[in-house]
């Protein structure tokens, strides 16, 4: 498993670190080099700040204050006075860019690029947009979710790769667009070689890097892409995008994985992959495995949904003459779509239709209205 440490992030992060340290750090410096001035007049070409500002970041008083002290400047002095860099790295209690709000606290570090790095990245092309505003340094990415359990569960992958992500408030519990901070961002960017019109809908690929690792992170990425723009229809998990090229991506990822699928275009311009029952089953048991080891992996109401189409299998149901019956006796007492009607006796979409169809020829029910995109049916005696 790849890991990434602290300074191989951008270089304009700023930390904290721990009074152990800090104390250390100062005592070799005085027994090295008597004075700070004379210290600071080797590093002042290396540490870009004034003698005042070095002054200050070497009272005890400043680091019981936690303020936050460009990375570089800990890292000259770690190095001036053979301190490991790992050691500091140990040390740091959190980090953020310079002037930035949001920071990272009780970092985990090294970073450890696990297959919820690259399903997070997978949430920013799927259902994120960059927001590359003047005001800040870095970019920073926003990620569209209405759902609040996977809005949620945004920041808890976040947090499971680099730490607690102190946000002022949690503004993300009643916006739909939870925040990557700058400088969590910045080592997306950094590690995949992106820029930010690499997350462009219509044009936004999966880096090749990605494409080549193993199953887990493959995994993590087809179903960060079922959570934002997938559904369920019957017996297929079906993911269409307006990227014809990005959803060629995620069919590779089937193939690899030996998920049987099929993939077809719409126009030159809408790509749509479709899960098939079997490789629906081979996914959803590589799923069961992958989320016990990551639970924030979830597929929340898709879960339940998916192992509802093989219950339908269960019984021999599809286009029996006898559900017609059923189906007329629901209607008689509700107004019902043919979702709901699916969901009580389980039963494909499909099958539903195929007895509704057959209702309707005989003059039996009729369509009522329409509710939220669906049709409402209706028994026909007197009631449409």
């Amino acid at each position: 498993m790849e890991e990434i440490n602290i300074w191989e992030l951008d270089d304009i992060v700023s930390v904290k670190i721990k009074l152990e340290l800090f104390l250390l750090i100062k005592n070799k410096l005085f027994l090295k080099y008597k004075t700070k001035r004379n210290a600071y007049t080797i590093l002042k070409n290396k540490i870009n700040i004034s003698f005042n500002t070095f002054k200050n970041i070497l009272k005890e008083n400043y680091c019981n204050k936690n303020f936050f002290v460009p990375l570089r400047i800990w890292i000259s002095l770690c190095n001036l006075l053979e301190i490991s860099i790992y050691i500091l790295q140990e040390n740091i209690t959190s980090y953020k860019i310079s002037n930035g709000v949001n920071y990272i606290s009780n970092p985990i570090l090294p970073i450890k690029i696990t297959p919820v790095f690259d399903m997070i990245i997978a949430h920013n092309i799927g259902d994120g947009t960059v927001i590359d505003s003047k005001k800040e340094r870095l970019p920073y990415f926003g990620y569209r979710q209405f759902d609040p359990l996977f809005k949620e569960l945004y920041i808890i992958k976040l947090e499971s790769i680099f730490g607690k992500i102190n946000f002022p408030e949690k503004y993300y519990l009643k916006s739909t667009r939870p925040y990557c901070p700058p400088v969590l961002a910045s080592l997306f960017f950094k590690l995949y070689h992106l820029g930010t019109r690499d997350f462009l809908s219509k044009t936004a690929r999966l880096p090749e890097a990605i494409l080549k690792k193993d199953k887990e992170y493959l995994l993590a990425v087809l179903i960060a892409f079922i959570i934002d723009e997938g559904s369920i229809d019957s017996t297929d998990i079906v993911i269409g995008l307006k990227n014809i090229k990005l959803t060629e991506d995620l069919a590779n990822i089937c193939k690899t994985l030996g998920y049987e699928f099929t993939f077809t275009t719409n126009d030159k311009e809408y790509g749509f992959l479709y899960i098939l029952r079997s490789g629906m089953k081979k996914f959803f048991n590589d799923y069961k495995i992958i989320v016990q080891k990551y639970p924030e992996m979830t597929l929340g109401k898709w879960d339940t949904k998916i192992d509802n189409t093989f219950k339908i299998y269960d019984r021999p149901i599809f286009k029996i003459e006898g559900n017609s019956d059923l189906i007329l006796e629901m209607l008689k007492k509700e107004d019902l779509i043919v979702n709901e009607i699916a969901r009580k006796i389980n039963m494909t979409r499909q099958g539903v239709r195929f007895h509704i169809h057959n209702l309707e020829k005989r003059n039996l029910i009729c369509k009522k209205s329409i509710v939220a995109r669906s049709i409402l049916y209706s028994y026909g005696g007197g009631r449409c």
